[in-house]
């Protein structure tokens, strides 16, 4: 039986544990980040593809490893529809650019989900209570050379800064909804942090938290230096962090170009190894894919059978990255409206809507995408996707019956047919797989259930969607989340009474007193056990919102980049370049 709460050696520690192990030990959980030179492709398989690399049970992973000498310098250009204009990583669904100019807390390897080291070098539980963590701050981190940090050093103060603004301790000072902060979860229970010397950070918990270092992954919680309020987070040309880029140009709505920081080099040696990123905004998917297939960009999306054939047969040296990712679609109906208080009404749209079929419209016949319930299927806690595919509601073979079972359970809560029920879904109008999932669930919903009335209501951007989920005005919507760090920060945050993410404000006593115990439960094996308890009763009683299914990362590559194959993995999300600072790890190859 695996303890937590014992005692264990640093190897045991950076070897043993993986998603949601690595919580209390003691007083000695520690970490150590080695800061040798860079080695492209170090640690990487045998040339070729790999199979099954990740947490989880071994999810499906397709990693073509490029060989050939490295070639210095370069710029990568890639295109995406929006910007995103949420410049203040701790508030925004974005991290705003922060995830190229700097680091967070700690990293993670993307298959495993094993904490790595980032501006933490070491982290333990310095007391016996588990209340008292300590952290070591990397002496080689310094602010970008920009007025008025003009290359300072990084510090211990800049650190426990960053942990108690993530955690909602600033809302009142900067007059900022403590809703908006969204990942506070990753920092639960956080009640003071403070430098206890330059590169020293000591932080108080009101409780334990085993959660607490797995979250300082989370891409999202990007750090910053510690005057960022005083200069506010309208003008992105303002912003500095400690990462491999500096941003040198924003044009609103047009581009942004992000430019080696020359000192990264002391905090990761050789790194970065491209001198530049651009990233043009190209609002429409054919001109996206088009700008590959001309060579105009090093790297792009092709979620779905027909791009990935396209792309094929255009740029046919260049390499296919496919995962199972840590991104989860779902549709959230939120109890404030009446009908959805009534688990009924909640659990019978659950049995009546097709999972496959959603995820088949988008993804087509290459498919790549996963069952998932309640938690990722990259936890070790989670249920895997073949149990899930068995449950009534995901299952498509006992769809026929399951619908009848649906309208037994409206027509006994006072909805018969779907009358009486009149709501709108809501999503983000330019994101084509919510967009999908919102249709696709009128549809299903509409049909099933006839005297049912549902509208559909898209909203342009990021921006003007993200008031309406933050403050849980609206009915029902169409999103994708990505998932937490660590099953029982997911948890939390989701589904916890008053829950950083918990957009539907479901609440339910049980879900909370079993979260709590989770929360500081330091035997491993109790804590899978509360998990898989908590999985069990999210289906059987709770159904706070409609988990669709686990998405299909697809990505292709022009031959000539290198370093590709050690980002992906079910936890891409929080390496990849969609995480940004990981654009360190790529490099042109000389063939």
């Amino acid at each position: 039986m695996e303890t937590l709460g014992r005692a264990v050696t640093r190897r045991a520690v950076m070897q043993g544990l993986g998603v949601g192990a690595l919580g209390l030990a003691g007083a000695a959980l520690l970490g150590c980040g080695g800061r040798g030179p860079a080695q492209p492709g170090a640690g990487a398989p045998e040339a070729g593809k790999i199979q099954g690399a990740s947490s989880g049970g071994g999810l499906p992973l397709n990693a073509p490893v490029v060989q050939g000498k490295v070639k210095e310098g370069g710029v990568f250009n890639y295109a995406a529809a929006t910007q995103n204009k949420q410049f203040d990583p701790h508030t925004s669904l974005g991290d705003g650019g922060w995830g190229i100019v700097s680091e967070k807390g700690l990293n993670t390897d993307p298959r495993t989900g094993k904490i790595r080291s980032s501006i933490f070098t070491s982290w333990e539980v310095a007391d016996p209570s588990g209340t008292t963590l300590m952290f070591k701050v990397d002496p080689h981190l310094y602010v970008q050379n920009r007025a008025p940090w003009n290359g300072r050093q990084f510090t211990a103060e800049d650190a426990a800064w960053n942990l108690e603004r993530i955690g909602g301790l600033y809302a009142e000072r900067t007059k900022i909804p403590l809703s908006s902060f969204q990942r506070a979860s990753m920092v639960g229970n956080i009640t003071k942090a403070v430098a206890v010397d330059p590169l020293t950070v000591k932080v108080t918990l009101s409780k334990p938290n085993s959660s607490f270092f797995n979250g300082l992954w989370d891409t999202r919680v990007m750090f910053m230096p510690r005057e960022m309020d005083d200069i506010g987070y309208k003008d992105p040309m303002k912003q500095a962090g400690i990462g491999p880029y500096m941003l040198t140009e924003w044009v609103n709505d047009v581009s942004a170009t992000y430019t080696k920081n020359p000192r990264y080099t002391e905090f990761r040696q050789g790194q970065p190894h491209l001198d530049q990123i651009r990233h043009q905004v190209v609002p429409d998917t054919g001109s996206i894919q088009a700008a590959f297939y001309s060579g105009q960009t090093q790297s792009v999306s092709t979620p779905t059978s027909d791009l990935i054939a396209t792309a094929r047969k255009a740029k046919p040296d260049a390499n296919l990255y496919t995962w199972v990712d840590s991104n989860w679609q779902h549709i959230r109906p939120s109890v404030e409206y009446g009908p959805f208080k009534d688990f009924r009404v909640r659990k019978a749209m659950f049995l009546a809507m097709d999972y496959k079929e959603m995820a088949d419209t988008y993804y087509g016949s290459e498919g790549g995408w996963a069952y998932q319930a309640a938690l990722c299927p990259g936890y070790p806690e989670a249920w895997s996707p073949d149990k899930v595919k068995s449950l009534a509601g995901y299952n498509p073979a006992t769809k026929v019956e399951d619908r009848k079972n649906a309208a037994q359970m409206l027509a006994a809560a006072g909805y018969p047919n779907g009358k009486g029920l009149d709501f709108e879904i809501i999503f983000q109008g330019p994101s084509d797989n919510n967009n999908i999932n919102a249709t696709r669930a009128h549809n299903q919903l509409t049909t099933t259930f006839t005297d049912m009335k549902m509208k559909l209501h898209p909203y342009p951007d990021s921006a003007s969607f993200a008031v309406p989920q933050a403050e849980g005005k609206f009915q029902m919507l169409s999103y994708t989340i990505t998932a937490a760090p660590d099953a029982v920060v997911e948890f939390v945050s989701q589904y916890y009474t008053g829950g950083s993410r918990n957009y539907g404000h479901f609440s339910d006593k049980g879900l909370d007193a079993l979260m709590d115990k989770a929360q500081v439960e330091l035997n491993q094996a109790n804590r899978t056990k509360m998990m898989d308890e908590a999985q069990q009763r999210f289906i059987d009683e709770w159904m706070p919102m409609y988990v669709l299914y686990a998405g299909a990362g697809k990505q292709m590559v022009q031959g000539n980049i290198g370093g590709f194959d050690q980002l992906v993995g079910v936890w891409w999300g929080y390496r990849g370049p969609g995480s940004g600072q990981e654009y360190r790890n790529l490099y042109y190859v000389e063939k």
